[in-house]
């Protein structure tokens, strides 16, 4: 639709359906859509997601250039600066545009609470890692003076499940370093985080580098609790090369699922070559 000059899309979206006489409502979730020039529109400071991989941006450009924008970021007009907006959530799509060079970009604006709709959206779309979410609910708490049963109130999580997120922010410098390179899924990280000691979590990582599962740690977490000491540890489960491997593929295989970007040429046969392979074994 061709844009009107003087006309908010709210406006002119009021005037389609009056036109069109079809019923349509317009949405009280997303009552206002504007055009607005980029840079006006700047980041939040405080936003969950704090990692931006450049080359899934470069992906996410080139699917804009090809389909469009096919959803709006989420904005709030400045309080200090008329005229300017903060994303509220949509920062990535923001960064594409920037790398498209737009002048312009589609926003909807909103008056709900900033903190809560970035870390929900990001939720949402399985769009943060377990530690990005540790630390935004930590902040949404600091800010609003939430309690744990608050902050899972505004997320639809129950309190457990925000406590053992929390429990994440425990875990050592180095031991989150590791489990980032590792990939380990959330469930993987607060099993470490709940942990008697150190010895305990280093010997529970040491499990995880070696392609162990969530289950096996609770296992040996349990068997310790039931009373394995120092003098008779439980005995260390180490998993076969071949299951080592295998995890770390699914683990590979789920990061790209979790992609909204479109795979590109290189991984489009990198991937048809892991098919073939895979065949062949299966058929052996």
């Amino acid at each position: 639709m061709k844009l009107q000059k003087g006309k908010s899309a709210f406006g002119r979206a009021m005037d389609d359906v009056a036109a069109r006489g079809d019923g349509s409502l317009i949405s009280r979730d997303f009552p206002r859509l504007i055009e607005v020039e980029r840079a006006r529109v700047h980041p939040r400071a405080d936003q969950p997601r704090r990692h931006f991989d450049e080359d899934g941006l470069r992906q996410l450009a080139d699917s804009i250039e090809r389909q469009g924008l096919l959803q709006p970021i989420l904005v709030r007009p400045m309080a200090d600066a008329r005229g300017e907006y903060e994303i509220v959530a949509g920062e990535r799509r923001w960064r594409a545009l920037g790398l498209l060079e737009r002048p312009t970009l589609h926003a909807i604006l909103t008056s709900g609470n900033a903190e809560e709709i970035a870390l929900v959206e990001n939720l949402q779309r399985v769009d943060l890692s377990p530690l990005e979410e540790a630390r935004g609910i930590q902040a949404l708490m600091e800010s609003h003076a939430y309690t744990q049963e608050a902050a899972a109130g505004a997320l639809g999580w129950s309190r457990t499940q925000v406590n053992r997120v929390l429990k994440l922010l425990s875990l050592p410098e180095a031991v989150l370093a590791e489990c980032a390179t590792l990939h380990l899924s959330r469930n993987a990280m607060v099993e470490l985080a709940l942990a008697d000691d150190g010895a305990e979590r280093a010997r529970l990582l040491d499990m995880l580098r070696q392609g162990a599962s969530v289950k096996a740690l609770r296992e040996a977490r349990a068997q310790k609790g039931e009373g394995q000491g120092k003098d008779n540890p439980a005995p260390q489960q180490k998993a076969p090369p071949l299951h080592r491997a295998m995890t770390q593929l699914e683990g590979g295989l789920k990061l790209l699922a979790k992609s909204a970007a479109p795979l590109n040429d290189s991984q489009r046969r990198t991937l048809a070559d892991l098919r073939d392979r895979i065949d062949h074994l299966l058929r052996g």
